[in-house]
């Protein structure tokens, strides 16, 4: 293990001290990162293994370690919707698989998709309950060609018999979020960066490009490669007059590029969670559990209680 001692920007914000920083376990095949002080200095086998990783040869016992370690939540989420695995097979981040995902949303770029799904020579969608689309990124544009878009992808809509909210009905996210086909404990994928907003709910939501979506109208699945896994653990409440936005641009400041291409699962304790609504939870999955998280470069973003009272009275 590699540690390095980081001062959190927000760590008053949840009053934490230096030796409470929320901890960041990254899970891959040779490493784990720690955000945790370091308490004394590495002995000398530590420093022999951490040369053999850096040479690519991993220490003899850490693929039995890797093996036997339980599943992240969204290593236990992909395990329900990856398809034709091996007998026995439990993935792993860095597998790929393909997987058939709840649902699959698109929004003004559902014609694009449609372009490239009939260009593949589909004529009809596989599984029309799977997909979702939600019209919302250029509804002030009247423009004639604008126009004509929105109707080819109502009249592809009613030909499928596929879920179709027009103009004006909300963000598509949010769409996905409160007529709950984004739902704790399942995967939907969209054709839009900003998808791990649903983990907010504990879904795991991440983007696919405009080809994997026509993928998935055709055939219902398409493939994937499970990410590192970072984890944030939260600690204490916050204080009057700091929100999770504000959570949400620390967490940026705090992890910068770490991060890049992981899954991130927050978690924290029973009062933490409970302190946290729904709508907070949103933020930093679109932000980091909503929108910065996108930014980032994050692929998801989970709240690792799903099914806690505040998603069930929701």
């Amino acid at each position: 293990m590699r540690c390095r001692p980081v001062w959190s920007p927000w760590a008053n914000s949840f009053r934490l001290s230096s030796s409470r920083l929320p901890s960041r376990n990254i899970y891959t095949h040779f490493r784990t990162i720690s955000t945790s002080p370091a308490t004394s200095s590495p002995d000398t086998d530590t420093i022999a293994r951490a040369g053999a990783l850096y040479q690519h040869e991993p220490p003899p016992f850490t693929a039995s370690i890797f093996e036997k370690r339980p599943q992240t939540l969204t290593e236990k989420i992909v395990q329900r919707y990856a398809v034709s695995l091996p007998d026995g097979k439990l993935v792993r981040s860095g597998d790929y698989i393909s997987l058939s995902p709840a649902y699959c949303m698109t929004h003004d770029n559902s014609w694009p998709v449609a372009l490239k799904f009939m260009s593949m020579g589909a004529t009809q969608v596989r599984n029309p309950r799977q997909i979702v689309f939600t019209l919302d990124h250029d509804i002030q544009n009247t423009s004639d060609a604008n126009l004509k878009k929105y109707h080819q992808i109502k009249a592809f809509a009613e030909k499928h018999t596929i879920d179709h909210f027009p103009p004006g009905r909300g963000i598509g996210h949010q769409i996905m979020v409160e007529e709950g086909y984004a739902w704790p404990g399942t995967m939907c994928v969209a054709s839009d960066s900003h998808s791990n907003h649903y983990g907010g709910i504990g879904c795991l939501g991440t983007p696919v490009v405009r080809t994997d979506a026509a993928s998935i109208w055709a055939t219902s699945r398409t493939w994937w490669q499970i990410p590192p896994v970072a984890r944030v653990n939260f600690v204490g409440t916050l204080p009057s007059g700091v929100t999770a936005k504000d959570v949400a641009v620390a967490l940026n400041i705090f992890f910068k590029s770490d991060v890049l291409n992981h899954a991130v699962e927050f978690t924290g304790s029973e009062e933490t969670m409970a302190s946290l609504p729904v709508d907070s939870r949103l933020i930093p999955g679109g932000q980091t559990p909503g929108t910065l998280a996108s930014e980032q470069g994050n692929r998801s973003c989970l709240t690792q209680r799903p099914y806690d009272s505040t998603t069930y009275h929701a």
